[in-house]
């Protein structure tokens, strides 16, 4: 958990900082990303992977099948160190929840990104489409997210 947590916090505020109020960062934080937080997630059904350049943590993904739609598989987090940006650790990281969702029977990927993160053009890159744009209340702030999905083929 505390591998997460450090990458959180490294990723979080050059990632966010020039778009979201710091309060929020902050909030967002300790809300998802403390020890007893992740521990709750982990409890919930949410898996994590790491991944790593060498023996280094460079970005992490955590996924769950759609409390609602158990043929979607949800990343609910992705995040991509920023040295490693551009090497194909994302793509890699999406495709490794890809094949454990085919393998569970799910025919789609889902995530959010918040609308003026411009990793949603990764995410198109990635066959990603926006389905639905929400403005989701979260304590005192909002968070104006994109909702994405990709199709899973039957070929992986």
């Amino acid at each position: 958990m505390h591998i997460i947590r450090q990458l959180a916090n490294d990723i979080w505020w050059p990632t966010y900082g020039n778009y979201i109020d710091h309060g929020q960062i902050r909030l967002m934080l300790e809300l998802i990303y403390s020890e007893p937080a992740l521990r709750a997630q982990l409890e919930a059904g949410q898996c994590f992977s790491l991944a790593l350049r060498g023996r280094t943590a460079v970005g992490f993904v955590g996924f769950q099948p759609k409390q609602d739609n158990p043929m979607t598989m949800r990343i609910e987090k992705l995040y991509v160190s920023q040295s490693e940006q551009g090497k194909g650790t994302g793509k890699l990281l999406i495709n490794h929840v890809a094949k454990i969702a085919h393998a569970a029977g799910c025919s789609y990927l889902e995530l959010n990104v918040n609308r003026y993160n411009p990793a949603t053009d990764f995410y198109e890159r990635q066959g990603f489409v926006i389905v639905d744009t929400v403005d989701t209340p979260y304590h005192d702030y909002v968070l104006n997210d994109y909702i994405m999905q990709k199709e899973l083929g039957t070929d992986r």
